[in-house]
């Protein structure tokens, strides 16, 4: 298993406030194949309990509310993979039973996750599913048969994380027996931050006019920047919630129109899939950049795109620099 601890967001001045804040919790990564293979390494036998975390993001998120090292922390889905087609190792599944608790994104986001977590909760591991407890928004376009299907990439919104904070930082006190102050004092730092890179976000894409305020994406990911920051999603190359569902050429080439007459200058793919329908669609309309976003995993520690809050950060300014 490999490990490492979370590095503080580098951000400004505001940086320096927050190493205060900053502990040593480790976020690891449960390395193993998407399909199914059982390479992780064992657990280096810390005294800490063990919270498992889905997502990269959402570790880097719970391992700023538990920042004075209380907990270990350990992510499910390796950086750079996929969450919505990710499955366990043999070695996972006994993880998540044995682990103190866990917390997923839920919505169906790691849904090759979700009959393993449903059996670790029936064998008495908790789990919180953070998105239960964020105020959701229906998807642009893939919709169930009410018209009503919700989007689970709540991340893209660092209000409503900062909102849902207070219930990470309950449970890790409930369920962990951990110190609340310690906890309490680093929720609040941690909820300055995001309210700082949110205001630095709005100023930036401020600058994009109203009529070019239109996302083109590869699937249907960047609803809630688009509800929190005043975008439009007009169009996806897979109109669907999963990454593993398919386009096809007649979609394409009712996007490709839409795509003209908007005057869309830039088409969002993502890093953790293949951007081959989008790179098509580009050249079918002509004119157009395919700019690649991350969008379900963090970077590298140490990289652009290491903390949640440097995620942010750097795929706004891709969204500001492509539409501006």
């Amino acid at each position: 298993m490999t490990k490492h601890a979370p590095s503080a967001p580098q951000i400004g001045a505001r940086s320096r406030q927050w190493k205060r804040f900053l502990a040593t919790t480790a976020v690891a990564a449960i390395v193993a194949s998407s399909c199914g293979g059982d390479n992780a390494a064992d657990s280096s036998g810390s005294e800490e309990p063990t919270v498992l975390v889905t997502t990269s993001i959402w570790a880097d998120i719970v391992a700023n509310v538990a920042c004075d090292g209380l907990v270990e922390i350990e992510t499910i889905v390796p950086p750079g993979a996929d969450p919505h087609a990710f499955e366990p190792s043999l070695s996972g599944r006994q993880r998540m039973d044995d682990a103190a608790l866990i917390i997923t994104n839920g919505l169906g986001l790691e849904e090759g996750l979700d009959d393993t977590i449903d059996a670790a909760v029936n064998a008495g591991t908790p789990v919180l599913r953070v998105a239960e407890h964020i105020d959701t928004i229906v998807f642009s376009f893939d919709r169930d048969d009410d018209g009503n299907a919700r989007d689970p990439h709540v991340w893209f919104d660092p209000v409503r994380v900062s909102d849902v904070l207070p219930q990470i930082a309950q449970r890790l006190v409930d369920e962990l027996n951990i110190e609340a102050d310690a906890v309490d004092g680093c929720l609040r730092a941690y909820q300055a931050e995001l309210a700082a890179v949110d205001a630095e976000i709005a100023a930036m894409v401020g600058q994009i006019p109203e009529r070019d305020r239109n996302l083109v994406t590869s699937h249907d990911a960047l609803g809630y920047f688009a509800d929190r920051y005043g975008f439009d999603v007009i169009g996806t190359v897979i109109p669907s919630a999963s990454t593993l569902a398919e386009t096809n050429p007649r979609q394409l080439e009712e996007l490709a129109q839409i795509i003209e007459r908007a005057g869309v200058s830039a088409i969002f793919a993502e890093r953790e899939h293949a951007t081959d329908d989008a790179g098509a669609l580009a050249s079918r309309v002509g004119n157009v950049a395919v700019v690649t976003l991350r969008t379900g995993s963090l970077g590298e520690p140490d990289g652009e795109a290491g903390t949640y809050l440097r995620f942010l950060l750097s795929n706004a300014e891709l969204i500001a620099g492509a539409l501006g």
